[in-house]
């Protein structure tokens, strides 16, 4: 157990370092000699189970787990043997929150919807949980409707839609649910398999923008040209197309 950042270790789900636990590397210290279980993962959360002990984590925006020789940014490793899985956070809103084994699971789904893939809900049950006037926008990063779409996800399952990010949610109709529910889930295989690819590395390396619409604005857009927009919804910036994602 190696501890660059004790402030990386925390209670709870908070995303600031000066929640730190005050005894946070003695807590993960009693891991040593646990044997690892299966990580499980719900929403944007991971548990690590090391019975009878346990890691919660959130990676935040920027954290994640790689192996090999130290990082930038590492703030904890992790020993198994001769490797090393350093926790990398650059701009540290990600935490670890040790927890017993038996709690991992309630603790991982607490507050949270159904995960957009590993509970993949089809149109009519997907509707069902966003009855609200809310843009479906904002209303796709409500953790607690639906758990694992953030804001360049969101925009882009919407541009798949082909449905404008400022739609009410509750003014969508039954076509525009199935073909959300559809979207939902092939940007999030898409992403899980660039991310396992080496590909999606936008965000954290700094590398080439792989997505339709996001961070477009002004590009023309791939499916019919017409040059992305942008506009700010729940003092987030959201990209769209104004002629495949017709206003309302």
């Amino acid at each position: 157990m190696i501890v660059r950042d004790p402030q990386a270790i925390r209670g709870d789900w908070s995303t600031r370092p000066r929640d730190a636990l005050p005894d946070g590397p003695a807590r993960l210290a009693a891991l040593v000699g646990a044997e690892a279980g299966e990580p499980m993962r719900h929403g944007k959360r991971l548990g690590w189970p090391f019975p009878p002990g346990g890691l919660l984590i959130h990676l935040g925006m920027s954290g994640a787990w790689v192996p090999g020789e130290e990082p930038p940014h590492a703030r904890v490793g992790l020993r198994f043997g001769d490797a090393v899985w350093w926790f990398r956070d650059p701009r540290r809103f990600g935490a670890l929150i040790p927890c017993p084994a038996a709690r991992l699971a309630d603790r991982l789904a607490a507050g949270l919807g159904p995960d957009a893939l590993l509970a993949a809900l089809p149109g009519p049950a997907l509707a069902a949980r966003f009855r609200t006037r809310a843009a479906i926008k904002v209303a796709l990063m409500d953790q607690g409707r639906l758990a694992g779409l953030g804001n360049i996800h969101a925009a882009e399952a919407l541009f798949r839609a082909r449905i404008h990010p400022a739609i009410p949610a509750n003014a969508l109709s039954d076509d525009q649910w199935e073909a959300l529910s559809r979207a939902i889930v092939d940007q999030l295989r898409d992403a899980i398999d660039a991310q396992q690819d080496g590909e999606l590395v936008y965000l954290t390396e700094g590398g080439p923008n792989p997505f339709a619409v996001y961070g477009r604005e002004g590009e023309p857009c791939p499916r019919c040209g017409t040059p992305i927009a942008r506009i700010a919804l729940g003092g987030r910036s959201t990209f769209y197309c104004p002629r495949c994602q017709p206003a309302p």
